[in-house]
């Protein structure tokens, strides 16, 4: 049988685990005690993280931020800026969180994948998940 071509890029396992261990590295330096998820395209985890002094709540928080901002192709910071503009419909989607710390990854225009990032303030979270993306050379929309 021949070999099927992928479809597009996608996120390894390997960019997978660099995204969260850079994630834990930099939020140490930054004196932040956070978790870090990545996920792929489909939103299933393929990278967790989570420093020994994080909040046991931070765990869940950032695989369901990495996975709003892959099913919403879009960074969380909007969605929490929505609803504090009073957007509350945001609270109705099944399996969202809309708060900051989830930033979709790009790689040739395609989403290929989600950082989360959860165990400091949002804004702080996401801030560190933009920079982490960035830093390992995944742009955060269509080129």
């Amino acid at each position: 049988m021949p070999e099927l071509p992928l479809l597009g890029p996608r996120l390894t396992s390997q960019d997978a685990h660099a995204l969260a261990m850079q994630a834990l590295a930099d939020g140490r330096a930054r004196e932040l005690r956070v978790a870090a998820a990545v996920v792929d395209a489909g939103g299933h985890l393929l990278a967790f993280i989570r420093d020994d002094k994080a909040f046991l709540g931070a765990i869940d928080a950032a695989v369901a931020k990495a996975r709003t901002a892959v099913y919403f192709r879009r960074d969380t910071a909007a969605m929490q800026q929505g609803l504090e503009h009073g957007k509350t419909a945001y609270l109705a989607l099944k399996d969202a969180l809309p708060l900051e710390g989830g930033v979709p990854l790009y790689v040739q225009g395609e989403v290929v994948g989600a950082v989360g990032i959860s165990g400091a303030a949002s804004a702080q979270d996401g801030e560190l998940a933009r920079a982490v993306a960035s830093e390992l050379g995944f742009t955060q929309g269509k080129a």
